[in-house]
This record gives structure tokens, sequence and C-alpha cells, in this order.
């Protein structure tokens, strides 16, 4: 397929739903007039590309992953990194042209708006939230008391129609956005999703009466095409003035530490000032504003401290035009307004930057997909998630090397018989604990949720364990219809109409 060629796929898929004639537009999630609601592809869709090792020498990974070959493993997820941040459309990354899961599970259900709209019988499935919502559905025996983040009531203000009420949780979030997904916190979240994932998604494995059919039919494990790639991909929202800061990762809690891990707890800051006016200096810095602690009604202090100010091209950057801005729905200019707020006490506006801070790359280029993931740091050649870096991939532009990487492949257990820690602190440690493993995680996605015996959840009561070594063939997964390592299917699976 070559850059920029016009995709013709579309998925029509019947929904039934009642009219409603005060509907919202289709810039944000809501109940449409339901007769068929198209499906279709991006016009515009730049592939992996080539030069970086994807679905090249699969053998040879599969023979590295068997015999446990980490150098060989970490070069090949090293380039995978490199690859997909690659230029696509308008200054942004090539994942930003792919189709995402707002799109591959778009529906017609209605949410709530206010709580007067919950029903009388909640259901946690499909009632709408945050990332962070659907992700606490499936947690069952993880609690980490997590800060409280309320839509700002300037953002609730200037974006009335991409705001809806989670009835389980109590409390108003911003919907799913065209390009971004509502994470419910500072990080601006975006799952991508190759064109062959997305394929299969929207046409075999999208609504919960399709998993249904087969977990019925005793269908243990789905399959999608050897070249899906799923990915999320965080943001942090950077104001085009001023001095902006950012916490960094520095190992500030030990392995066996079980609570709350968030990057609001961590000791230690840098900045970004896009003028270049205070790079190479140490500044006063703060962010976290109008977030409450886990109680839901104590105020969080404002991170306060020195920072090392560093320049802009440390960091994958976006500076947001007007074009940018056109592009974006109601809900997409809410996640960042809400983002900025509680980052920097100030909304977001056309100029203004997104820096990457973390993201997971997940490849189906073998059976048992390849895993790895990525956030920023200001020591990028210290400590073991530096190692096997590739010293130059002469095509790769723009600062891959200044991440870190950790990776969870089909390897065989280590000595204690589990997996080895494989997590990001960006991503996971604002819902999971620190000894936790990508794999572990994974391997897990299936159907039917639930927290009784027999259903997937993150940390399944069948086989609660978080570092034990799990393979689809385990006996405590048999019961449950995996979905092939992706935890976006029973996340964000449609619920039928009746």
């Amino acid at each position: 397929m070559k850059i920029g060629q016009p995709i013709l796929l579309l998925t029509c898929l019947t929904l039934l739903a009642s009219c409603d004639q005060n509907t919202a537009s289709d810039d944000v999630e809501a109940m449409v007039e339901a007769e068929t609601l198209e499906i279709v592809a991006p016009s515009i869709y730049i592939p992996f590309p080539e030069g970086y090792g994807y679905m090249e020498n699969q053998e040879n990974l599969q023979k590295a992953t068997d015999d446990n070959n980490k150098a060989y493993i970490r070069e090949h997820a090293w380039r995978l990194w490199a690859g997909i941040m690659q230029n696509g459309e308008n200054d942004w990354p090539l994942w930003y042209t792919w189709p995402n899961t707002s799109l591959a599970f778009k529906s017609a259900v209605k949410l709530p708006r206010k709580p007067a709209d919950c029903p009388a019988t909640l259901s946690s499935a499909n009632s709408g939230g945050t990332i962070k919502h659907k992700n606490k559905r499936h947690i069952i025996n993880i609690d980490t008391p997590a800060p409280v983040y309320d839509v700002p009531e300037s953002v609730k203000t200037r974006y009335p129609g991409a705001i809806r009420y989670n009835c389980q949780h109590k409390a108003y979030y911003v919907v799913d956005g065209k390009n971004f997904q509502s994470n419910g916190d500072i990080m601006i979240a975006t799952e991508s999703l190759s064109l062959d994932l997305f394929a299969d998604i929207t046409t075999k494995f999208r609504t919960q009466n399709q998993l249904n059919q087969l977990h019925k039919n005793a269908v243990h494990q789905i399959e999608t095409s050897e070249r899906s790639i799923v990915t999320k991909h965080m943001y942090w929202p950077v104001k085009a003035k001023g001095v902006t800061a950012i916490p960094v990762w520095k190992n500030d809690f030990p392995p066996n530490f079980t609570g709350y891990a968030g990057y609001e707890t961590w000791l230690t800051l840098v900045a970004l000032d896009p003028s270049g006016a205070h790079v190479g200096k140490q500044v006063s810095a703060e962010f976290l504003y109008h977030v409450k602690e886990h109680d839901g009604v104590t105020p969080m202090p404002t991170v306060k401290g020195k920072a090392q100010v560093y320049p802009m091209d440390r960091f994958y950057f976006h500076k947001v035009t007007e074009q940018d801005w056109a592009n974006f729905n109601e809900a997409d200019k809410a996640i960042l307004d809400a983002a900025s707020v509680w980052a920097n006490n100030q909304s977001f506006e056309v100029g203004d930057y997104l820096v990457s801070v973390a993201m997971h790359v997940n490849t189906r280029e073998l059976p048992s997909w390849t895993l790895q993931s990525v956030w920023w740091t200001d020591t990028p050649n210290d400590g073991p998630y530096a190692s096997d870096r590739p010293k130059n991939i002469p095509q790769a532009k723009g600062p891959w090397q200044h991440y870190l990487l950790t990776d969870s492949y089909a390897v065989p257990p280590n000595k204690k018989g589990e997996y080895d820690i494989a997590v990001n602190p960006y991503i996971e440690g604002v819902i999971h604990p620190i000894a936790t493993s990508c794999r572990n995680c994974h391997v897990r996605a299936g159907w039917p949720e639930g927290s009784s015996a027999g259903s997937a959840s993150y940390q399944n009561p069948d086989c609660p364990g978080l570092l034990s070594y799990l393979t689809p063939s385990s006996a405590c997964l048999a019961p449950i219809t995996l979905t092939d390592y992706l935890w976006i299917i029973p996340d964000r699976a449609v619920k039928d109409k009746k």
C-alpha cells in the first residue's frame, strides 16, 4: 500500500436505537438516529515503514524469543519504536493516520448526560467512561488509591457537548474524541490500530453479541491478522509561553510497593520552554491543579520544585496548528483543555505543544505478540532499560534514543518461574502496582468479563498472580474466550440493542 493511498474499506453495521431530536452532532460520542452506522477507515493511511525490522526475519525473531535472546529481542523492539514514530501527515507521527478505538467501536448507544439520566439498574458493561474507567472494570483484586480528576468547570462550560456522566463512578467525564481517547487524567491518549486489525475488529469482534456467540461456540482464542498492531500513545500538554513542568520517573518506589505510584507522586521534575530562553537552566516549576485525593474531597497540593529545562527536540513533539484545531472535534478539544488545566492551570490553545511521554507498541508478528513500551527520561543511557539500543538507525528521524524501553516477549519464565517485571511507569503507574508484567496482563484479555470465576479480568480470580507465568493454554484461562492479547476488545465491545 502506498503512502497516502485512499482506503476503500467500509463496514456497515445496523444498530437499533430510539430517535432523539436533541442529539448532538457526530463530533462527540452520542446517540444517532440508528438505521445504519457506517464505520469508514481514514482516507489517508501510512503503513509501518520498511527498514525497521517489522515483519522481517520472523523465524529468527521466534527463535530469539524461544531462546530468550534478549539482545536480539530488544534491538527489534527499539527498531519498532523508532519506526512507528516517523513522520506521517502534517508533521504528526505516522500512527496518527491510523484508525483508532473511537472509530473501531463507534456506537449508537445513548450515554447519560447527568445523574437523572442514569438507569434504575446499573451495568458496568458499556456504561461509558474514560480509559481509566474501562480499566477498572477488569481489575478485581487491585485497587490502588488513585487521585480524582473531576472535569474542570471551565471545560464543562466551553465544551458541553463532550461531557457525559458515569453512573457507576458518579462522576462527569470527557468522552472520546475523533483523534484522542479520554484517559481521565493529564495524559492525552490515542489507541491506534493498524488497518488489518481495524478490519478484523469491525467485521468480527466489535460487538458483545459477537463475543457471546464465540464463547457459546467454545472458541478458546480468537485470531487476528499477523499484521495487527495496536498502540497506546500518551501526550503531555506544553504551553507555548512560559515553562511547563513534566514529572519524570526515577524508580521512586520499590517493586514490592503495592500502593499508588502515579506521576503525581514522583519526586523529580523537568521542564520545557518552547522559546528556548531557559534551556540548560534550573528553574522553579510546578504542575497539578484542581485534582483531589482519592477520597474525592481533599484537594491534592500542586507539585512544585526545581527543574532542569531541556530543549524541545529531546522529546517527540507536535505544535498544534489552526489546521489541527479545525480537524479536532469538540471532544478532542475538551480532552486537550482538561489536560492543560490539570497540568498547567491554563486552557489549551492553538500554538501549544503536545510532547510524547510514553507509548505501548504491540505487534502480532509472532502468534504470541511482541510487547514493548517506552517512556521519556532525562538519563537515556542509564540502567537496564537503555540496554541493546542500536547505536544508529540512519533513516530514523527524531529523538527515539532519549526514551527508555521495556519488553515482554513470550520468553521462558525466570528462575522464580514467573515473568520479569515489565511496566511503563507513566501508563501502568496510574492504575497498577509497580510489580506487574505486560504479558501477564494481556494474555488474560478475554470474554466474558466479570469478577467471578470463569470470567476475564486483569487479575483473573482463577489465576490471580501479578507475575505468574501464563500462556493461552494455562488451565486457569481455559473457561475464557481469549481475545488475542487485546484488552481493547472486551473494554470497548459495543453493547448490542435488543
